[in-house]
């Protein structure tokens, strides 16, 4: 469905059994006032012509009824300034993760627009341009507001539940990628192929995924009093993601290292600071993908581009969702007897 885009739409993640019963729309971002738009340097052009989202609630047999635990979050021309979208996918996890997973939500979408705009309105008055360092400095201002929020005023038990988030911050033709977990965003751009005269549209992330045995992040965990490793089979050969535990206690075995919350895990090492990146966004860049890990467990990003590049092709950023949705599903189902809820945005950009 297309319509003029509103100040902001927000969704709830839903339930259902197809991809069509849960939540999915598409939202146009052009020209939403309908005034004839003058010609600019191309810089300052909005860049982002269309985005949809959809959600997919997953599978437990242990728990036919689970909740969706999953929230997204699309913010589209903040303030008055349209050609700043923001656009973030939360992942929660644990008993209380759709709590700390609307928490994350709800409260980033306050602190985003709230400190992006006021950098803006503040360069604004002094006739001056925003530098990517006062952006990145905002984004994590708001990110370190959730976990202070969290802890303080949330009111959830957060000993063994949390939550990822992965955001972009396009602002004209500069994303900015804020990430704290194994959420991803992905940006597809068209490659020439060496010595071929062709050319072929990869998938780039746009952050990395914070697992335990990052080196990085290990060392961090290590020096907390932590240890990582995968839980073991019955011959001690490894299964699954390397996880975060207490030295001396088998908890909380956490698969990431930094999330929202996890206060059990936070005692060893793992955190919720932000990492930011930036990327200037070039001619040859198509759209980008932000989804939870339900997507990202068994498709990869050029596979993920490549689901959703012929609905591109055809301007319908939903059906791209729901695309993706469906293709996750069909994976998991493939490989697991439990399937992970699956939330995507999509994202159609014209540089």
């Amino acid at each position: 469905m297309d319509s003029n885009i509103p100040t902001s739409v927000k969704g709830a993640p839903g339930a259902g059994h197809n991809v069509r019963a849960s939540i999915s729309k598409e939202v146009s971002t052009a020209n939403p006032t309908g005034v004839q738009p003058r010609q600019s340097n191309k810089k300052f052009d909005n860049c982002v012509t269309k985005f949809a989202f959809a959600t997919k609630t997953g599978y437990s047999p242990k728990n036919p009824n689970k909740t969706n635990q999953d929230s997204f979050l699309v913010l589209p021309h903040l303030g008055e300034y349209r050609r700043t979208h923001f656009f973030a996918v939360a992942d929660g996890h644990g008993v209380n993760g759709k709590l700390v997973s609307e928490f994350v939500k709800s409260t980033l979408a306050k602190e985003v627009e709230s400190n992006i705009k006021y950098t803006f309105d503040q360069a604004k008055i002094n006739q001056r341009v925003v530098d990517s360092t006062e952006v990145k400095e905002q984004l994590d201002k708001s990110f370190h507001a959730v976990t202070n929020g969290l802890y303080k005023n949330s009111g959830i038990n957060l000993r063994f539940s949390g939550s990822t988030c992965v955001s972009v911050l396009i602002v004209g033709n500069k994303v900015f990628c804020a990430n704290v977990g194994d959420s991803r965003a992905t940006l597809a751009r068209k490659k020439e192929i060496a010595g071929t005269g062709q050319s072929k549209i990869v998938g780039i992330p746009l952050n990395r995924d914070h697992k335990a045995d990052e080196p990085d992040e290990q060392a961090r965990i290590l020096g907390a009093g932590g240890r990582v490793a995968a839980y073991r089979d019955m011959q001690g050969n490894p299964l699954g993601p390397a996880r975060v535990w207490h030295l001396h206690e088998d908890i909380p075995g956490l698969a990431m290292s930094r999330s929202f919350g996890d206060q059990a895990a936070a005692e060893v090492g793992v955190n919720a600071n932000p990492e930011i990146t930036e990327m200037n966004l070039v001619e040859s860049d198509k759209f980008m993908i932000l989804a939870s890990d339900g997507v990202w467990e068994f498709i990869s990003n050029d596979q993920a581009v490549n689901i959703v590049l012929p609905h591109y092709n055809n301007n319908s950023a939903e059906k791209a969702a729901e695309a993706l949705i469906r293709e996750a599903m069909k994976r998991w189902q493939e490989e697991d007897t439990s399937i992970d809820d699956i939330t995507c945005i999509i994202i159609f950009l014209n540089i």
